[in-house]
């Protein structure tokens, strides 16, 4: 059995963004419709949240996109800073970019992963892999390059698809649940307006392996808001979202339980007495930098 906490939508922001002239002040100004741009508050309301994930006995945390609001340097070393703070062991940290984190250049989360988030390689950059008693952690990227800030579309690649159903098949997950960390919903809009706008590619492909393999879930963020989906037919739910931290719910952080190959959430306080079993019996075993 291992413990899961899940957190989404940071949407971070560098302390001097009032410098910015321009596009590049426009689309952060674009970006932050109906929050305030105040950098500090952000960063103490991610720090405090990471902080309560660290507390609650967590084996593993997950941060499902919208790292920062649109993807500049600057955002992703306060995110460092922020990870920082918090004192997360890096090997229990896994990081997916969102569609925010690629706006202003696509390339930034890739670079940040060799400079203030390298400690965060090996959980979170390409083809990582975390094996916890419970769990099989994979993260994938949605985020689609040179998406203008208009749009908020994304993508599940095919090699990504394939890889996580390779993990799915490796014997190494007969017992654990496979839990896929993406920052879109695996779901297509009602609407084609809406689809061409704040779609998925793919996602039916996704939803289809996830009825295959039952032991697949997936936990994501991007929509704001807290969520819980069962496939047709299937007694335990496969798919979780959990709601903004930048937009300051406090449902912002999500507990699970992974045993057996299913994921169910936890309610309840920190304290109780299934969190504190679950801090004695459930440690992490390995973790992997390649895919099966």
């Amino acid at each position: 059995m291992s413990i899961l906490a899940h957190l989404s939508d940071l949407h971070l922001i560098e302390r001097d963004h009032h410098r910015r002239r321009g596009l590049s002040r426009r689309r952060l100004q674009f970006l932050s419709f109906g929050a305030a741009l105040d950098a500090e508050a952000r960063l103490t309301r991610a720090v405090a949240l990471l902080q309560q994930a660290r507390r609650s006995g967590a084996d593993h945390v997950l941060i499902t996109g919208d790292l920062t609001e649109d993807g500049v340097d600057a955002q992703f070393e306060v995110l460092g800073e922020a990870l920082h703070k918090s004192r997360l062991d890096p090997d229990c940290v896994t990081l997916v970019p969102g569609n925010h984190d690629g706006y202003a250049d696509p390339g930034a989360f890739a670079r940040a992963m060799h400079g203030p988030l390298r400690a965060f390689r090996r959980t979170s950059g390409e083809g990582a892999l975390s094996v916890l008693p419970g769990a099989v952690i994979a993260p994938v990227s949605t985020m689609i390059e040179g998406q203008w800030f208009t749009r908020s579309r994304g993508v599940l690649r095919h090699d990504d698809l394939g890889r996580v159903r390779r993990v799915a098949s490796d014997p190494i997950s007969r017992d654990r649940a496979v839990v896929v960390a993406q920052h879109h919903p695996p779901a297509h809009q009602p609407l084609a307006a809406l689809e061409w706008f704040d779609g998925v590619h793919n996602a039916f492909a996704m939803r289809d392996l996830m009825l295959e393999r039952t032991r697949v879930h997936v936990l994501h963020g991007h929509t704001h808001r807290r969520a819980t989906r069962h496939l047709s037919g299937r007694t335990h739910a496969q798919v979780f979202s959990t709601a903004s931290v930048r937009d300051q719910h406090l449902d912002s952080l999500r507990l699970y339980k992974a045993e057996g190959g299913s994921l169910h959430e936890l309610q309840g306080a920190f304290s109780t007495p299934q969190l504190a079993a679950a801090r004695r019996e459930a440690r992490p075993l390995s973790l992997h930098a390649a895919p099966l």
